[in-house]
């Protein structure tokens, strides 16, 4: 806002110095110049460059339809680095300064709506006169001016007695004077700027710029009556005799005949001379500078097309991190993590699979590299989340094991499909203030020797799907529609088969879901290049 406040400001003291060199010109023109100051307030040049930024946009690259996920919760391949690094903040309150603007921009809207209706009510009260030059005349017993009311369907209304107190070359000249109003849309102008100064009644530039129009807007029809004949020295008295029992108009877009600087509208009337025309010159100049204050945001907008998938900002990466090779052989099945640190014994296999959200079985291409242990330690902000943990540890494996690597969908792959049962869900929801920050967790447990034993703690359904394909050693699709967290705990025999899996089958139906055979496509992350030892520290 601040940005686009600067650059109308700016824009206005353009116009300002453009009117300057056109004082000796027609003051329609320099109506038009204040007029576009206006509505530059209306239209950030942002816009501009976000118009001139969707022009010309590369075709993201084609991504075959994930009908079967298999993620973890905080697999989060499909989003750019960017929108991860922001973290969530909390909802605030409504800002003090948006409360004054807001009440600053009622008031100004009250003002004038009370207006308005007192014009509103003298035309209702006023009655019909036939027409002047095509334009429906009224006559009202109110205190008015002659004025134009409305913007589609302008009408003419005229102070009671008033026609009686002109002669005819002073009627003919107020007439042409509103005409001028009704050709040139006036009102349609004025209830623009209206609309400007309720967003941005708090700077003093757009009620000067008000002032501007209106004087700019009675300077172009004096200019126009004269040129279409009307006697200086009558005109002028026309218009002094209206003042003499008249009033201003009551809103500003209804076009009267005594608004701006009477005194120097008459002096202006009488004395002025003819009034230079804008030269070829002049108006190729005035055309160039509108287009290129169209053009340019949209040539910067060009030029800084939005990014898409595939077209991330600079990957995250750990604070400082330590890699090297152990000799230990005590395995830990996950990091672990603290606010700012992370630390874990593991081997290769299993730090590709925590980083890239993925079961060892889908990751090829790695048998030596997999087979190794390494200690890790890196540091990073405490407020990261595991998914922006898991960014880099991506980001580790490029730039000290050198890995390149690719993704490829394998169609026709066996399956289970996760989805709610006929009774609905059996799982306690975990509430939003009960440990909040915790990122959930599924885990199993063997309490008898042939028993296990599945809990969920703060868990959604992705990490449900995620810890089920670590089970059953296949993908699982989350159709359950589910998108909380839940707590829950479910018992099943441990079978004497390893590939059989109808105790799990059966089990989850505990908590209410079911899981059914499934046959669909899954993602794959095959390994390019990775050395086995890592870059020194």
């Amino acid at each position: 806002m601040i940005q686009h406040l600067l650059e109308s400001t700016v824009f206005a003291a353009a116009v300002w110095l453009l009117t300057l060199t056109l004082r000796r010109h027609h003051a329609r023109a320099r109506h038009a110049l204040w007029m576009a100051a206006s509505i530059k307030f209306l239209v950030p040049f942002s816009l501009f460059v976000a118009i001139g930024s969707h022009v010309v946009r590369p075709a993201p690259a084609s991504i075959p339809p994930a009908q079967m996920r298999f993620m973890m919760v905080d697999t989060v391949q499909a989003m750019s680095y960017a929108a991860i690094a922001e973290t969530a903040r909390p909802a605030g309150r409504v800002p003090v300064l948006w409360l004054l603007w807001l009440a600053g921009s009622v008031a100004v809207l009250g003002r004038w709506y009370g207006r308005s209706r007192g014009a509103a009510r003298s035309l209702r009260e006023s009655t019909q006169s036939g027409t002047r030059f095509g334009i429906a005349a009224r006559i009202s017993e109110s205190m008015l001016e002659p004025a134009v009311f409305g913007i589609i369907r302008p009408v003419l209304v005229m102070p009671a007695g008033m026609e009686e107190r002109l002669s005819a070359e002073q009627l003919e000249a107020v007439f042409a004077h509103e005409l001028c109003h009704v050709r040139h849309r006036d009102n349609l102008a004025a209830a623009i700027h209206m609309v400007v100064e309720t967003a941005f009644w708090f700077h003093p530039l757009i009620w000067w710029m008000g002032a501007r129009l209106v004087a700019e807007r009675e300077r172009a029809c004096d200019e126009e009556v004269v040129r279409l004949g009307a006697d200086r020295a009558v005109y002028a008295e026309s218009i002094l005799r209206v003042c003499e029992f008249s009033i201003a108009s009551p809103v500003e877009c209804v076009s009267g005949i005594s608004g701006a600087d009477l005194k120097q509208r008459i002096r202006e009337i009488m004395t002025g001379g003819v009034r230079a025309r804008l030269t070829t010159v002049r108006k190729l100049l005035l055309a160039t500078l509108a287009m290129a204050a169209v053009s340019g945001p949209l040539a910067v907008g060009l030029a800084h097309p939005p990014k898409i998938a595939g077209q991330t900002a600079a990957p995250l990466k750990f604070d400082v991190a330590s890699v090297k090779v152990s000799a230990d052989h005590i395995l830990w099945a996950r990091p672990m993590r603290s606010p700012g640190r992370i630390r874990w014994t593991t081997q290769g296999i299993y730090l590709l699979a925590y980083a890239y959200g993925m079961e060892w079985w889908r990751i090829s291409g790695a048998a030596e590299f997999g087979g190794a242990i390494y200690e890790i330690e890196a540091t990073t902000d405490p407020h990261a989340t595991d998914a922006q943990r898991c960014l880099m540890m991506q980001s580790l494996l490029i730039d000290r094991f050198g890995m390149k690597a690719h993704r490829v969908t394998k169609n026709g792959i066996q399956g289970y499909a996760l989805s709610v049962g006929k009774d609905g869900p059996k799982m306690e929801p975990a509430k939003d203030y009960d440990d909040a920050d915790n990122e959930g967790s599924v885990a199993s447990i063997g309490p008898g020797q042939n028993t296990i034993e599945m809990n969920g703690d703060h868990a959604t359904m992705l990490q449900l799907c995620d810890h089920l394909q670590r089970l059953l050693h296949t993908s699982v699709l989350d159709q359950t529609g589910l998108t909380g967290k839940y707590n829950f705990t479910f018992r099943f025999m441990k079978d004497e088969d390893p590939q059989d899996f109808t105790a799990v089958v059966v089990a989850i139906k505990q908590i209410g879901l079911k899981l059914e055979r499934y046959k669909g496509p899954v993602e794959f992350l095959v390994i390019d290049q990775i050395s086995k030892t890592p870059t020194e520290n």
